[in-house]
Parts: C-alpha cells; structure tokens; sequence
C-alpha cells in the first residue's frame, strides 16, 4: 500500500489508486475500508501531488517540443529538470525514512501514518498548483494576456508574456513561490537574453524562435532586380522592462552590424581587416552583456545596451557613417522634399502642366476642363518623363546662372539620382513592425499634381538607412504632396492675371470694317458697353481671385518662410559640432595624403566651425541621429498642421475649388474671344452660340467664385480654432519639450497668430461686394 502509494506519487499509473473507473472492484474495496479523514488524505497525495506532477510532466513535454518561442520551450524544461526533480528527490527521502523506521514519519508497531505522509510532502501541493496554473498560461494565455499595445492576445504565449507573467508571480505573499518564480524568471531572460545578444554582437537574426523576436526582418525587392533585409520593431513582442528607446537602441545596434558585415566595401577593400576590427570589440561588447543580473532592472540593461551602442559608434560607424554624408542626404530632403529649392517646384510644376496640355485633343470639349482633366489617364513612362524634363529644366538654369558653383551641380546630379516620381500604388500600406506612428491626415495631396496619385519618393541608399527609414521618406513624400499643393495652386492663381482680355478691354475695339460710318459707331457702342458689363461682372470674381492667392501666398510663406526653415536651422544647429569634429578628421587625413588624386570633399560655411562649443562634442551616432531626426519631422509635421484633420480636408476642398475656377476662367477666356471675332466679322456664325455659352459660364464662375470665397473664410476660421486651442496649452522650447534625444530639442513655434493679423478678409470681401453693388 505505502510503495503503491509513493509510486501513484511519482506520477506512475495505479490500479489501486486510480479514480479513473479502472480496476473497480478493487477501488470500491479500498474506499469501503477508509474512513473520511483517511479518504481525504489519500485524496491530497492522489490528485493534489500525484496527478499533478503527472500533467505537468505531460505538458511540460508537449510544450518544449512544439511552442514557437525558445523562452516558452526553456521555462518547461527548467520546471521538470530543477523543480519537479527536486519534488522526485523529497519523493525518495520520504521512502528512505520509512524504509531505515524514522520515528519522524513510522510511528509504533511500524505502523506509517497518512498523514505523517501528508505531513512529509507539506507547501508541494501549492508548488505543483502554481506550476500547473503556469503551464497552463503558457499553453492558452486567456483573455487576461495583453500585448504592449493593449490589444488582447488570443495567440500563443509570447515570451514578453511569460517574462511578465513570472514578475508578477514574485509578489504573490509565499517565499517558495517567489523562489520558483525568481528561478524561471532567470531561465526565460537567459533564453532571451540570447536572442538579443545574436542580434546585438553580430547583427544577425536568430533562426530559433524568430515568430517571437521583437526585431522582424522583411525582404524588400528593389525594383524586382535586388533585394534586401529591412528591420522593423513589433512592440507587442517587446519585454515590459525594455523601454522603447532601447528598443530603438537594439534595433540600431543591430542594423548597423548587418551593414558593417555585409557591405564590407564601405569601410575598406580589406575585408579581413575590417572583420578583425569588428571581432576586437566584441569581447567588450559581451563583457556588458554578462554584467548583468538576473532578474534584469531597466535601468542596467538599457545601460548594457547604451555602452555597446557607444562603443559601435566610436569605433567603426564613424568610417560607415561620416556625418558629412548624412548632411548631405538631410540637404537633399530639405531642398527638394521640403520645397527649399524654389526652382524644382516651379519646374515641377511647369512639366507636369506642358505634359497635360500636350496630351489635349485639338478639338475642346463642350464639358469642363476640370472634368476632363479627372477623365484622363497618366502613365508610368509620362511620370518618369515629367521629373526627367524638370530635372533637365534645372540644369538648364543653372548653366544659366553666373553663380553656377559645382556643389549645387553635385547636388542636382545626386538627386537625379535618388529622387523618383511614380505612380502611387494602391495596395501601398505600411507594415505594423514599424512601430507605432502617428498618421497624418485623411486628406491627400498627391493627386493634384496630376490626374493620378503620383509620389515623390527617395532611394536610399546604402550606409544611410542606418538612419533614414522608409517610414521617414514616406513622411516627406506627404509633406512634399501638402507643399507642392499650395505653390501650384498659387500659381494657377497668379496665372489667371495674365488673362488680360478677362482683366480689360485693351486695345480699344475697332468697328467692322464693312459697316458705314453710322453704323460703325453703333456697333462700336455695343461693342463697349458689352465690355462694361463684362468688367462689372467680372469685379467681385477678381477680388476673390486676388484674396485667395494672397491667402495661399501667406500661408506658403509662412510655412516655408517660418516653419521649414526654422526647423531645419535647429536641427542643423544640434548636427553642426558633430559635423565640425567630422570635418577635422576628414582635414587630417586628406593633409596625411597630400599628392594623392583623390576627390576632396565640398567645404562647409565657417558657421560650422565657428559654433562648436568650448567643450569637445562627441559625434552623433545612428541611432542618436534616428531618434533626433524622426523628433525633427515629427515636430515638421505639428507646425505644419498636418495633423489637423480639419484644417487639411478643407485646404483640400479649397484647392479642388481653385482648379474648378481656373478651368471655368480659362475656358470664358476662350469663349469671349471666339464671341468678339464672331462680332468683328462680316458674317456672323449662325451655328455658334457663344453668348449663350458665355452666359452659362458667368454663372457657374458666380458658383465657383462662392465656393473659394468661403473656403478662404472657413481656411481663417479654421486657423483662429487652432490658435485659440494653442494659447497656453504648449510650452516653448521649454524643459517640458522632448529633451531625451542627446540635447535635441525640436523647434516649436509660437503658434499662427502672426499669420492670421495678415488676414482681414472681411474688409477685402465687403469691399468687393460694394464695388460690384456700386458698379
């Protein structure tokens, strides 16, 4: 009985014990001889302990060899391997005293007691509950596992789960628990601290458990010629103890590995004496690693991850990544992304019209020409075409200008390069690994330019995607879009003033030629009295015309004039000691090889070297540059009031309102031409009906003119919103700004109360109502 006992204990089936309709009659004897109590004890050693361990040997088992996660499989094998062995041990001490008759368990007569029994087993049954309960979350987590973005997870345990799950079981009041508990919780980070340092002392993704690494690696083709590996971060996989700067830290880390290692040619041709210099450091690197304790603390594992990633970047990514290079990329975007660049827009702007006229049918449609420039239908090729003309329309411009400086020709021949116009995809989305970002607003920009969505986007290439992500150029691909809008609608604007048969009637109009003299001055009358009234409907239109591209011209100043610019000039201020140290050692090398015909780099303004601070300034390594840089576009992108969902639908309806009136007054210009020749000729058309054409006209530019009026209203109205909820509700530039990225604080305008004392609009539009109510 006491063997078959300790056996069922074991976790081995029993006949005897086994209350799972086996072997009944003996069952049924057993339990007749028993009295309560002793069914109760022997129902404590059965099914609290025996079958207890048996289920967790079981699914402990099941679980090492089919869990997706490594932490998952090591935190089974640990509990079998340390706690249940341990349980198997007290198992055979227990045997041991009965057999050498410890009077502690065998009493007089040899006579073992179950509950001396029970006694020796005493705290097992909370510990194999506990194991069980943590098998069971690691096979089903339930609807109480939530991931780091909230969302609940119905999936397999993750190992930022169970790392969590095994924190909280610290502080459950029991000290056996809390050993257990702080045991697995050191298996687990061990096994994902293997992981990390895969990643992070070689740049390489683990193969084992790669479902569960918070770093995803996706294959990206370029061009369906060549691929490659982009990185990503899916914070749901990420460890509650890992901030997210260290996580970025990882990834950089990480990221910057996989470019040293596999793009050896950047560094030197000597690939073995670069991986030699790579294998020095990465004792260090692993001596931060190995200093840390178990359970891991925040504070020094985001301090492990900090030295190596300083290390990294004083060493070699000061050859891969010189900050003079990552300026130049920075100048690139700000120029020709941002719109610093005037000409590019302009020329743009000006290819993009001359490739939609030429694509006209000579004979012009009855319809709108809004309309039928939405019928039309934009190809690949046509877009290419239109950047290759504006890239060529550049150039052209600058052979023109007396200072014409081969670095703006450089800069114009890498941009050529990199930047490319294309149609945009329709299945284009963003991949979720990439982190959570704010997306900007609902409205779109990128199908003014022409018919079809087009994009501007930016190859990039290879050392410096260490810090420029795809999200990035996706961000200045719509502030591009949001930008060109406003200067290309400002110039349809300004465009309609050079209609100067809709502005006046110059020259003075000449009679027919076959009339008398009598008659002559008859038609000449009508003639000019038709001409009046022309110019009295005409008046309120104008007016409105001309608030609209004062507004747009305001608004574009202010954000190129104030925003872009202030911007970038805080940015470059935080890059400019990096820069300046980087230059000195760009000086010393090109003075240690004086004679050598090699390509020297484009000098700097001597502001550069001039701001440099009295203390020395280490250089800005990639992830440092990353942070500061997505900090940079993201405060773009505030003052930019990109992220006001209101103000940019009804910038968007105000630009499509603009193109609708451009379309009318271009084609009443045509109109009243054909009308006047009409007129002037001997033999008037009787198949024409221009002034019936010319009246429908005037009446849809009322509609129109309406349309701009207002929208330039709601604009302003919408603009008063947006400072009215700014006014103390912001600091400027203060210690409550973003401070974290090494010193780089993101500027922060005072708000758009400067633009909105421009904008009297109400005088402007009474005062043109009153000239066409007087007229």
């Amino acid at each position: 009985m006491i063997h078959e006992l300790l056996l069922g204990i074991s976790g081995h089936p029993s006949p005897l014990l086994s209350s799972s309709g086996k072997a009944e009659d003996t069952n049924g004897l057993l339990q007749s001889v028993l009295s309560p109590a002793e069914k109760a004890l022997l129902h404590t050693l059965t099914q609290d302990l025996g079958e207890k361990n048996k289920k967790i040997r079981t699914n402990a088992s099941a679980i090492s060899s089919s869990h997706p996660s490594t932490v998952c499989r090591a935190v089974p094998n640990a509990m079998v391997s340390t706690h249940l062995a341990s349980f198997q041990r007290r198992i055979l001490e227990v045997e041991k005293d009965i057999l050498e008759q410890d009077a502690s368990i065998v009493g007089a007569y040899n006579i073992v007691p179950l509950s001396s029994i029970v006694g020796a087993f005493d705290g097992w049954g909370r510990k194999l509950e506990w194991l069980w309960r943590l098998i069971q979350f690691i096979q089903a987590p339930g609807p109480k596992a939530y991931s780091r973005s909230g969302q609940p997870n119905n999936g397999p345990c993750t190992a930022a789960e169970l790392m969590e799950h095994l924190r909280d079981s610290t502080h459950t009041g029991y000290p056996d628990i809390e050993q257990i508990a702080l045991n697995l919780l050191k298996v687990a980070e061990t096994a994902w601290l293997k992981q990390i340092s895969t990643w992070v002392l070689y740049g390489r993704h683990p193969t084992a458990g790669t479902a569960d690494f918070f770093i995803t690696q996706e294959s990206v083709n370029l061009n369906g010629l060549s691929s490659f590996n982009e990185y990503g971060i899916q914070y749901s996989l990420v460890p509650h103890f890992v901030t997210k700067a260290t996580a970025q830290s990882i990834l950089s880390i990480g990221k910057a590995l996989n470019h040293i290692r596999e793009r050896q040619d950047v560094l030197t041709n000597d690939s073995s004496k670069t991986s030699a210099q790579d294998l020095a450091f990465l004792p260090t690197h692993l001596a931060h690693l190995s200093s840390l304790e178990f359970p891991l603390s925040p504070s020094s594992f985001s301090a492990a991850i900090g030295a190596i990633r300083l290390s990294l970047s004083q060493n070699a990514l000061q050859k891969l990544l010189p900050m003079t290079k990552a300026m130049e990329i920075l100048r690139l975007l700000k120029d020709f992304f941002l719109l610093d660049n005037g000409e590019f827009a302009i020329a743009l702007i000006t290819a993009a019209d001359e490739r939609l006229t030429s694509r006209t049918r000579p004979e012009v449609s009855k319809q709108n020409l809004a309309s039928d420039l939405a019928s039309m239908t934009v190809k690949e090729g046509e877009v290419s075409a239109v950047l290759a003309r504006t890239w060529t329309a550049l150039a052209s411009l600058q052979s023109l200008d007396p200072t014409y400086d081969e670095v703006v020709d450089d800069q114009l021949d890498l941009a050529s390069e990199l930047i490319r116009l294309s149609i945009k995809s329709l299945n284009a989305s963003s991949t979720p690994s990439r982190g959570p970002t704010d997306k900007l607003s609902m409205a779109s920009f990128d199908d003014l330019l022409l018919p079809s969505s087009t994009v501007l986007s930016l190859r990039v290439p290879s050392p410096m995607d260490l810090f420029l992500t795809s999200s990035d150029v996706d961000t200045y691909s719509n502030i591009h879009a949001y930008l060109l809008a406003i200067r290309r609608a400002h110039l349809r604007l300004s465009k309609l003033f050079l209609l100067s048969v809709l502005r006046r009637d110059h020259p003075s109009p000449k009679p027919p030629t076959s009339l008398n003299h009598k008659d002559a001055f008859g038609a000449l009358a009508r003639i000019r009295g038709r001409a009046d009234q022309r110019t009295k409907k005409m008046r309120p239109i104008w007016a409105t015309i001309s608030s609209a591209a004062f507004f747009l011209a305001e608004v574009g100043e202010y954000f190129q004039g104030e925003v872009v610019k202030s911007s970038w000039s805080t940015f470059q201020s935080w890059l400019l000691p990096s820069l300046a140290s980087d230059m000195r050692s760009i000086n010393a090398s090109l003075m240690s090889s004086i004679g050598s015909g090699g390509r020297s780099y484009p000098s700097r303004p001597n502001s550069s070297r001039s701001s440099q601070g009295n203390a020395p300034h280490s250089p800005h390594d990639p992830e440092t540059l990353t942070q500061a840089h997505k900090a940079y576009l993201a405060a773009l992108e505030k003052e930019l009031l990109l992220g006001n969902s209101n103000f940019t639908t009804l910038l968007r309806r105000f630009m499509t309102s603009i193109d609708h009136l451009s379309a009318l007054m271009q084609r009443l210009n045509l109109t009243q031409q054909r009308l006047d020749s009409e007129t002037g000729t001997d033999v008037p058309n009787a198949a024409s009906n221009f002034a019936a054409e010319e009246q429908r006209l005037m009446e849809d530019l009322g509609t129109s003119r309406q349309k701009v009026a207002g929208g330039v209203q709601e604009l302003i109205d919408a603009l008063r919103a947006i400072d009215a909820t700014r006014i103390g509700g912001r600091p400027h530039n203060g210690k409550n700004a973003t401070m974290e990225h090494d010193g780089f604080v993101p500027w922060a305008g005072g708000g758009v109360d400067c633009l909105l004392l421009k904008f009297d609009y109400g005088n402007t539009e009474k005062l043109a109502m009153q000239q066409s109510e007087d007229g």
